[in-house]
């Protein structure tokens, strides 16, 4: 376990493991108290993961106090950009985060003054993190057990492989086909190639902001 996931509760962003449906069922249908799913729907959904670069060698760098106010600010700063722009965060994942937008409910010109506004926190490097952006569509719901929505199915794993690529590529930022696309007439991009990804059949183009 690493220490931001001790330290902040969340699920280490270089091991996270993706709950999905079936682990679900075996691991609340058991329980005693009955558990209902609510609202369970396929929708299209703009994800969103930003992650810290170099967190292990923050955590051995700083004095646990340090790290824990830097962390905190850095959270609440992505955090008021993406409500801002009408994202929801779904998960702190240790040293980063998911966030999603319904595509019913957001438009490229919102998304687009997303990203712009993260640039400044990722340009003052106070911590310097990556992020990566998709779109697709998404098994959205909830569970009244969780008390929050559930995001799965395999473009939740595809933004989450592009995590791993970024590093990879070592550029801080990311945008998949799909998001490039619905993006290409309100924002500038830079094609990034194209790069097979884990558990997805073929090669797939990328593009940076």
């Amino acid at each position: 376990m690493s220490f931001f996931t001790r330290l902040f509760g969340g699920v280490g962003a270089p091991g996270h493991q993706l709950v999905q449906p079936a682990e679900y069922k075996a691991r609340y249908m058991d329980a005693k108290a009955p558990h209902t799913l609510v609202d369970v729907r396929t929708l299209p959904c703009w994800l969103l993961v930003l992650d810290v670069q170099g967190s292990t060698d923050l955590a051995r760098r700083l004095p646990a106090a340090e790290l824990a106010v830097l962390m905190g600010r850095w959270f609440n700063a992505c955090r008021q950009v993406i409500e801002t722009y009408g994202g929801t965060i779904n998960k702190y994942l240790g040293d980063g985060l998911l966030a999603y937008w319904r595509a019913d409910k957001a438009d490229a010109a919102a998304l687009a003054k997303m990203l712009e506004a993260l640039r400044p926190l990722q340009a003052a490097g106070t911590p310097a993190f990556r992020l990566v952006l998709h779109h697709g569509l998404v098994t959205y719901g909830g569970a009244a057990s969780l008390g929050e929505d559930s995001l799965s199915g395999p473009e939740v794993n595809f933004v989450f492989r592009m995590e791993k690529l970024a590093g990879q590529l070592g550029v801080p930022a990311l945008l998949s086909a799909p998001a490039a696309a619905a993006l290409a007439a309100v924002l500038a991009l830079t094609p990034r190639g194209e790069h097979p990804l884990p558990g997805f059949e073929g090669m797939h183009a990328f593009y940076g902001g």
